[in-house]
């Protein structure tokens, strides 16, 4: 058994390197961080952007390494994460402090959410788009030397007009449609695939001829195999002598593998966090009923035994026993045994308040925890217990009863002393007939 936990533990480690090879070679800069702001984790190309070395960057926020006085795109974006739930896709323009560079990236936002769907923090990939937004500005100013970048940028470039028709395209545009360009100009991008293929292509150009604003955004297309294409495109509004949008040109590159790899990679870290909350449940939880276990109802006690200290609070304690719990092993077996337990497990559940915490105390002894109760108002809930034990049908076992001792807490007692007097008044149950609550 030892051998084979220390091979899953080997070839996690392996693979765990691996992930960690794999995000600090995917050419994007990968983060988390907690509700703070503050880093959590970072790649080594982050580490490279701040040319700094993890341990200074990982537990501070974006105040330490960004001048946001002067642009806080980056803070108004995970704002939208941290504080409202919202996925982010965007363009940022950062300033780094230490050398004042200013560096522009495509960054995509998502939150991490625990089990209930608390935000619990956020997880980002941005891709440096620094030099392709500076190849927009000098466009912008240089009109004249508009066809020899367009005929060797490396990117689908493309210009339409009001009725979404081509009147430019480049070699790289023309090679994807596998259309000359005699063959594309005057056309729709419907008349030469199938609509269901563009879906959202021509929601950004009704966008932009309806703000004359410039669009950015991710567009996806299935080619003629059936895959999936996925494309960050920026259009740009081009106006006439009367300052009315008469077209557009656009610039779309491919990023297929980046959104599959960022999908991928959102997959790995949600399953990640699934498997650490499934691991910390089992931890708190007993297999056999699925009510807390012994562990975990020892840290609740002692969190309320601070709480009467420090508030002068109520609180109480309920310990139940199953009656003659050994005849019924004895005489069906320990596997209907645990079925009993299991049943009477999910009564005790069911008749206990939303604020009672019940778990298995060990054998066939349940205890229940009733905060901000006192010693009357848990012998309610032990006796509405006893009597819902004792009219339930449970399969093969006959006038089932449990006995219950209470307590409530005092001052500045221990958790063994409190639990010690409950578990006299349990005994005292026992010794007085079963099927009774003393306190």
């Amino acid at each position: 058994m030892d051998s084979k936990v220390d091979s899953n533990a080997q070839r996690a480690l392996v693979q765990l390197d691996v992930l960690k090879l794999v995000l600090d070679n995917i050419g994007a800069c990968v983060f988390i961080k907690d509700t703070n702001g503050c880093y959590t984790y970072v790649n080594q190309l982050v580490c490279e952007m701040f040319n700094r070395p993890k341990e200074e960057i990982i537990g501070y926020d974006d105040h330490h390494l960004f001048s946001l006085d002067k642009s806080d795109d980056i803070s108004k974006n995970d704002e939208q994460v941290l504080k409202y739930g919202k996925t982010i896709s965007a363009e940022e323009r950062n300033i780094i402090a230490e050398t004042g560079e200013v560096c522009f990236c495509l960054a995509v936002k998502k939150p991490l959410l625990d089990s209930t769907g608390n935000i619990i923090g956020m997880f980002g990939v941005a891709t440096d788009i620094t030099e392709r937004k500076r190849m927009e500005l000098e466009i912008k100013q240089n009109n004249h030397l508009l066809d020899t970048i367009l005929s060797n940028i490396d990117a689908f470039v493309y210009m339409k007009d009001r009725n979404y028709r081509f009147v430019y395209a480049n070699a790289k545009t023309l090679e994807l449609f596998d259309k000359s360009i005699d063959e594309l100009l005057g056309q729709r991008l419907d008349d030469i695939v199938p609509p269901e293929s563009i879906s959202n292509f021509n929601r950004m150009d009704d966008q932009l001829f309806a703000t004359g604003k410039k669009q950015v955004g991710e567009e996806h297309f299935v080619d003629d195999r059936g895959e999936d294409k996925y494309y960050w495109s920026t259009k740009l509004p081009l106006f006439d002598s009367d300052n009315e949008i008469n077209r557009y040109i656009g610039f779309s590159t491919d990023v297929t593998e980046l959104s599959k790899l960022r999908f991928q990679l959102e997959q790995q870290v949600q399953a990640e966090i699934r498997k650490r909350m499934q691991q910390e449940q089992r931890a708190i939880t007993d297999p056999l009923t699925g009510l807390y276990n012994r562990f975990k109802l020892n840290e609740t006690m002692d969190s309320e035994l601070g709480r009467v200290r420090r508030y002068r609070k109520s609180s109480s304690v309920i310990i139940i026993d199953v009656d003659h719990f050994k005849d019924i092993n004895d005489e069906l077996g320990h596997q209907e045994g645990d079925k009993v337990l299991q049943a009477m497990a999910k009564i005790i559940a069911s008749h206990i308040r939303a604020a009672d915490i019940a778990g298995r105390w060990g054998g066939e002894e349940f205890l229940v925890i009733c905060p901000e109760t006192d010693l009357d108002g848990a012998i309610q809930v032990a006796e509405k217990i006893r009597k819902a034990i004792e009219s339930a049908p449970i399969a093969c076992v006959k006038n089932r009863t449990v006995s219950a001792g209470v307590a409530e807490a005092r001052g500045h007692e221990q958790v063994s002393h409190f639990i010690g007097r409950a578990d006299i008044c349990l005994y005292q149950a026992k010794r007085s007939g079963r099927n009774k609550v003393c306190y």
